[in-house]
C-alpha cells in the first residue's frame, strides 16, 4: 500500500504539459522548470490523471474510470499513479511545496541566469554554436551575413521568433540582420513570454545572461529607473525567467553580432496576460498593465536612441499538440497564413488597439502566444512604420500541427 499525505486522497494535478508522443503515448513535463522529468503515459492513464483535480476523490476516480473503460481500477493502482507523479514533483502537494521554495531560493541567490537550452535547441560548444548561428544568415533563403559598418540609427524596435532554432532559426537571421544594418543601440529592451502562470502581468530579472559565448551584461540602471517609476513589484515572479527560452534565444544572435568589438546589454522582461483579457475584458483598464507600460514608455524615452525594444515572439499555434482536434492539410496552412498576415498588417500599422481587438474577437483560437509582448512593444515604440522581413511556418506531421512567426521592422520617419 502506497502511503500518501491526506491532501492526496483528492489529487491535484500542477499546470504540466501534456504533449503527443510516439506510439499513442502521451508526454507530461513540466514547463515551469521545477521538475526535468517527463512522464511518458497511454491515453487510458491520462484519463486518470485528468481527473486530478483537486475536487475527485480516490473512490470517485475509480468510478470515473469503471465508467469509462468498463473495468475495475483497484485504489493501489490509483495511490501507486498518485505517488509516481507526486515523486516527478507534477502534483500541488507538500512535497512540491518544500521543492519549489529551495528552487526559487536558489535561483534568487545566484549570481547568473544559466542557459538551459545549450545542447537541446542549439549547440553547447562555443565554436559550433557560432558555426550554427552563421549557417543561418547564409542559408540560401536567409538574409546573407550582417553587415555593421554603417548602420542608420532608424531602427526602432524589432520583432524576431522564438521558436526552438533549429526551426526557425533562418527568420531569426532575418531579424538580426535587419538590426545589424539599421541600428545604433547598445541597449536591447528584451519583451519575452512567460509560458508559465505569473501572479503579475510582468516579469524582470537584474541577472546576467550566460550563454556558451560569454556573459551578456543586464542593465540594472534601466532597471533602476523602469521600477522606480512602478509601484508594483514586478521581480516578484523572477522565478519564471530560470527556465523561459524566449529572452534566452535572443541573447545568441546579440553576441553573435556584437561579439569580436562591441559590448552591449539587455533588459529581460517576461510577459503574460490574464487570461480575462483576451475574453473581452478592457485590457486598458488592467492597473498593472497601464502602470507597467507607462513606466517601460518613460524609462525608454530618457534612454532615448541608446535603446532599443524587441519582442521575442511566435503567432499561431495550431494543431493536435495544442488540444485541437484537426487534421493539417495544405488548405488550412494557407487559412492559417491568410489569417496572420492579416494580423501582421495591423502590426506593422503600429495599432495596438486593433490588434488586441482581433485577437479578443476571435477569443485568441489560434493561440498567438506572442499577443502580451507584442501589445506592450506597439504600446512603447517610437516609431513611424513597420516593415515585414519574414514569414514562416514550421509544420510539424507527426502531431499535425503547426507553429507560425515572423521577422519584423519599426523604423522612425525615413525608415
Amino acid at each position: 500500500m502506497v502511503v500518501l499525505e491526506p491532501a492526496m486522497d483528492y489529487p491535484k494535478l500542477r499546470p504540466v504539459e501534456a504533449l503527443p508522443a510516439q506510439e499513442n503515448m502521451i508526454c507530461l513535463r513540466d514547463p515551469q522548470g521545477f521538475s526535468d522529468k517527463l512522464l511518458l503515459i497511454p491515453p487510458a492513464l491520462f484519463y486518470v490523471v485528468s481527473l486530478f483535480d483537486g475536487r475527485h476523490s480516490v473512490p470517485d476516480i475509480q468510478a470515473a474510470y469503471a465508467s469509462r473503460f468498463g473495468q475495475l481500477l483497484f485504489d493501489e493502482k490509483v495511490r501507486e499513479i498518485i505517488g509516481q507523479l507526486d515523486d516527478a514533483l507534477f502534483l500541488d502537494s507538500e512535497r512540491f511545496q518544500r521543492a519549489r521554495l529551495l528552487a526559487v531560493e536558489d535561483f534568487r541567490g545566484a549570481a547568473l541566469r544559466e542557459p538551459t537550452h545549450a545542447g537541446l535547441s542549439y549547440e553547447a560548444q562555443p565554436a559550433e554554436l557560432e558555426q550554427q548561428l552563421e549557417s543561418m544568415f547564409i542559408d540560401p533563403d536567409g538574409p546573407g551575413l550582417p553587415d555593421k559598418t554603417h548602420p542608420s540609427g532608424r531602427l526602432q524596435a524589432l520583432i524576431a521568433p522564438h521558436i526552438d532554432l533549429r526551426r526557425g532559426g533562418r527568420c531569426f537571421a532575418w531579424s538580426y540582420a535587419e538590426l545589424a544594418r539599421e541600428c545604433r543601440a547598445r541597449t536591447f529592451v528584451i519583451l519575452g513570454i512567460a509560458h508559465v502562470p505569473t501572479k503579475h502581468p510582468f516579469a524582470l530579472t537584474a541577472k546576467d545572461f550566460q550563454t556558451p559565448l560569454g556573459r551578456v551584461s543586464t542593465d540594472r540602471e534601466f532597471l533602476e529607473t523602469l521600477q522606480a517609476h512602478c509601484r508594483t513589484d514586478f521581480y516578484e515572479d523572477e522565478f519564471c525567467h530560470r527556465s523561459e527560452h524566449s529572452i534566452e534565444f535572443q541573447t545568441l544572435f546579440l553576441q553573435y553580432l556584437y561579439r569580436s568589438e562591441e559590448s552591449f546589454s539587455i533588459v529581460p522582461i517576461l510577459c503574460s496576460l490574464p487570461p480575462e483579457l483576451y475574453l473581452g475584458a478592457a485590457i486598458s483598464e488592467h492597473s498593472e498593465v497601464e502602470e507597467f507600460v507607462e513606466a517601460l514608455g518613460n524609462t525608454l524615452e530618457q534612454a532615448g536612441s541608446r535603446a532599443c525594444c524587441i519582442a521575442a515572439v511566435d503567432l499561431s499555434h495550431i494543431g493536435r499538440r495544442f488540444g485541437q482536434n484537426i487534421t493539417l492539410s495544405p488548405e488550412l496552412l494557407k487559412q492559417v497564413e491568410r489569417e496572420d498576415r492579416s494580423m501582421i498588417n495591423t502590426i506593422l500599422k503600429l495599432d495596438e488597439e486593433e490588434f488586441f481587438r482581433g485577437i479578443q474577437e476571435e477569443q485568441d483560437r489560434r493561440n498567438v502566444c506572442g499577443v502580451p509582448a507584442i501589445y506592450a512593444l506597439l504600446r512603447v515604440v517610437r516609431a513611424e512604420e513597420g516593415k515585414l522581413l519574414r514569414y514562416e511556418q514550421a509544420v510539424d506531421q507527426a502531431s499535425e500541427s503547426v507553429v507560425s512567426f515572423m521577422a519584423g521592422a519599426f523604423y522612425s520617419a525615413g525608415g
